[in-house]
């Protein structure tokens, strides 16, 4: 045991890990002295960190382009769900879709489209649950849309203290909706016999909007209440 002890430590002396280290030196050749040594000291150290960087890279390049087969297959499937002119069967296609591809931004529009083709057919009660669904799983402006949805069918029920809370909500929600939230809010409020506060809502929208293209059906909803 001694002896190779000893051959061991004659080799170290010797240069026999000479190549591995005249490598090194030849590559930190450019590099400040003052870095160099810390370099050479933890190099083993700083190749396994660049190893592991280079492993998260090729896995997330690698979930990046099975992310984006996904959305292109989707967003396939949703063009020929949507040119499908019967309901029923634009329906089928469009559950399969969010089936086969849920997390995809394709399959979140589909949700909302399957709330639009209840609402065509007149099933409220049902839109309004596939509506509420959406509202609770989006962000952001789908969210806002699904609240606008909701409120649709919940006016179409009669559940106008529904609806109501829900234009106000997508109003405030800052997603674009404030102007069109206002016009249905002042609509049930009108309908509600709520004259002042539907003109509220009303006054609200041309603040908002002075330049609109509804000036004169927002004038004439005004001269009604009035």
């Amino acid at each position: 045991m001694a002896d190779d002890k000893v051959r061991k430590e004659d080799m170290e002396e010797s240069g026999a890990g000479a190549p591995e280290r005249d490598k090194l030196d030849e590559l930190l050749a450019d590099v400040p002295e003052w870095l160099r040594g810390p370099l050479k000291e933890n190099y083993k150290q700083i190749l396994a960190s660049i190893a592991i960087v280079i492993l998260v890279v090729s896995l997330w390049s690698g979930y990046s382009f099975y992310t984006n087969r996904q959305e292109e297959s989707a967003s396939y499937y949703l063009g020929l769900a949507m040119s499908n002119l019967d309901l029923d069967g634009r329906l089928k296609e469009l559950d399969d879709l969010v089936r086969r591809f849920p997390h995809t931004d394709a399959g979140h529009l589909a949700n909302l489209l399957i709330a639009r083709a209840y609402f065509e057919k007149g099933n409220w009660e049902k839109a309004g649950k596939v509506f509420a669904s959406c509202e609770s799983s989006f962000e952001s402006a789908l969210a806002t849309t699904a609240t606008m949805g909701n409120g649709y069918a919940s006016e179409q029920v009669k559940m106008l203290d529904q609806a109501l809370a829900d234009y106000e909500k997508a109003g405030n929600a800052g997603n674009g909706f404030e102007a069109v939230a206002l016009i249905d809010k002042a609509r049930v409020l009108a309908t509600e016999g709520k004259k002042k506060e539907a003109l509220d809502a009303y006054d609200k929208y041309l603040d908002l909007k002075p330049k609109s293209h509804l000036l004169d059906f927002i004038r004439y909803q005004i001269l009604k209440l009035s």
